[in-house]
């Protein structure tokens, strides 16, 4: 109840905010030199800070949707019922593009457009950098949506119109792909005048030209790996395009990756909020995998259960457990199938923690998720506040790497799958020890060098070219463990995770039928009083037509584009 009464609070807040907000838009829409008032840089701020500050994605698509699908974490007793068919409040993506980041971004070009003549050329670059983030919103939005509002959107106030037209997913694409191309290009050229020092007010790289030049090509290759398993011409001609540049213009270390990085407010405090993951449990394939393969990240992952040594001896004094019992496995995961986690010897087993009589405190058999990998200024246990940075990655430098994997097993581009994979492993540990120190995760030991090389060498990890996709996949998979929409779109795309993989995902049933994982977001019934009506049932009718879409456009088992059966 505490924690459905703060968010309550967030709520009525919230509710504030978008009044506040929405008529900030109706102002500016009958003013549109309102604007001219805002320094362009603060729209970057803006929008990149929108872009990551969507509490409500985290509280119902990721925690509760995305996660628990792809078993990155359980319910507190085990997935329950037929949990992959709730779609209340999912998707907070699609709203943030038009309200908070796309149109921010759009004003931004449009603010620099009414600068004076002599100052515009010293923007180039903070446009093309808008540009780039711009493409990354669009690309997340339409790549579980389909066809959405592009080539119009975001110029109602600018003299455009307020009823645009949907551009397919495969013309989106595209459009994205040839603006990014142009982005890199003017980034790479010198130009007549200083750019504007754009610094803190650009989260990412602080202005720095090369390295969006790399977010971009990352970008590029994102996309064309999609592109390519519906339009395998379409795609390569991009992917070797992107390979053929200059080893400069491409990701190369952990420095080089898109990450917004902030302080520990940014993901909540004390209780965490909506950023909150308090009741989310480890889910058991994942832990099983990194506990016998000896992970390095499984501490930046999950939190250990509450069988201490300390718990223990108490437990034995007041005659819970036998004497000599000694500390055991403190990662133990929850039960992904809830028909699996209905089973009375599980419940026993693993829900039902044990009370100590003496103090009435329960001692917790199951792993959470790590608090503060998700929640950075969540309180510990004494009630302190954590005081670390809140990491949200775009594109890591590990994810870079797992690409050029599975594009090496094609023969394309240079270097082998081996070291690109290797390579993958290596600079994901060495990320999520960044930040497990950078975030003051509790629990945590940092990463030494030989644990990495010990971990390459494991039965599970060490290379197999006979089983490179899966492991690859798998790899990138656990990757994404901050990033679960990639590891859904991941699975989508590759089929791994599976029942049989090197890091498996298990068949899931809800009395004993099997359960459905969606594959993408339900598209809303349509409104005849929408004033865009008629485009949205255009763009509907044309969805409908592509192969395996689904039964009807709220479908979430049917398919976009990109994702050809």
């Amino acid at each position: 109840m505490k924690f459905l009464k703060h968010k309550l609070i967030l709520l009525a807040a919230a509710g504030l905010l978008y009044s506040c907000e929405k008529q900030a838009f109706v102002d500016i829409n009958k003013n549109p030199d309102a604007l001219t008032s805002v320094p362009p840089q603060n729209q970057f701020l803006n929008a990149t800070i929108s872009m990551h500050s969507v509490d409500f994605e985290y509280y119902y698509d990721i925690y509760r949707r995305i996660m628990p699908w792809m078993q990155y974490n359980t319910d507190q007793n085990g997935n329950q019922g037929a949990y992959t068919q709730n779609w209340d409040n999912f998707s907070q993506r699609y709203g943030r593009l038009y309200n908070g980041v796309g149109d921010r971004l759009y004003d931004l070009e449009q603010l620099v457009s009414k600068l004076e003549a002599a100052d515009q050329p010293r923007y180039v670059h903070m446009v093309q950098m808008a540009h780039i983030l711009k493409a990354n919103y669009t690309f997340y939005v339409s790549d579980i949506y389909g066809s959405i509002p592009y080539s119009e959107a975001f110029q109602g106030r600018y003299g455009g119109t307020l009823q645009p037209k949907y551009d397919s997913q495969q013309e989106i694409f595209a459009k994205l792909d040839a603006e990014l191309k142009a982005a890199i290009a003017i980034l790479k050229t010198s130009q007549p005048v200083a750019q504007f020092a754009i610094g803190a007010y650009d989260q990412y790289y602080k202005g720095d030209a090369q390295k969006w030049v790399k977010a971009a090509n990352a970008l590029r290759l994102k996309m064309a790996i999609r592109v390519q398993k519906v339009d395998a011409a379409a795609g390569a001609a991009i992917i070797n395009e992107v390979l053929a540049s200059p080893a400069t213009d491409l990701m190369s270390s952990n420095a080089d990756g898109w990450v917004f990085k902030s302080n520990a407010a940014f993901t909540g405090t004390g209780d965490g909020g909506n950023w909150n993951p308090a009741t989310l449990r480890a889910a058991k394939p994942m832990v099983d995998f990194m506990v016998a393969n000896k992970d390095p990240r499984v501490d930046a992952f999950f939190a250990p259960n509450q069988y201490s040594q300390a718990n223990i001896d108490i437990l034995i004094k007041d005659g819970v457990l036998p004497a000599g019992t000694k500390e055991g496995r403190r990662y133990v995961g929850s039960f992904p199938s809830p028909d699996d986690a209905k089973i009375t010897a599980n419940i026993q087993k693993y829900y039902t923690p044990k009370i100590i009589p003496s103090t009435k405190a329960t001692v917790d058999t199951l792993s959470y998720l790590q608090p503060r990998l998700f929640s950075a200024g969540r309180n510990d246990a004494a009630g302190n506040a954590g005081t670390g940075f809140s990491y949200l990655p775009v594109i890591t430098y590990a994810e870079f790497c797992f690409t050029r994997a599975e594009l090496a097993l094609k023969g394309i581009g240079t270097g082998t799958a081996k070291d690109w994979y290797e390579a993958g492993v290596k600079s994901s540990i060495e990320w999520y020890d960044e930040v497990g120190s950078g975030s003051k995760l509790t629990d945590y030991t940092p990463v030494t060098a030989a644990e990495i090389t010990a971990y390459l060498a494991q039965p599970g990890v060490a290379y197999d070219a006979t089983k490179a996709l899966d492991q690859i996949a798998s790899q990138s998979y656990l990757n994404f463990m901050k990033q679960p929409a990639e590891g859904w779109d991941l699975w989508k795309r590759t089929g791994y995770p599976n029942a049989t993989s090197v890091v498996p995902l298990v068949p899931v049933k809800n009395l004993n039928v099997v359960l459905t994982i969606p594959r993408r977001a339900p598209l809303g019934l349509i409104n005849d009083t929408d004033p865009n009506a008629v485009n949205k049932k255009a763009a509907y009718a044309a969805m409908a037509a592509i192969p395996g879409f689904g039964a009807s456009p709220q479908d979430a088992t049917g398919r976009v584009w990109w994702d050809k059966p």
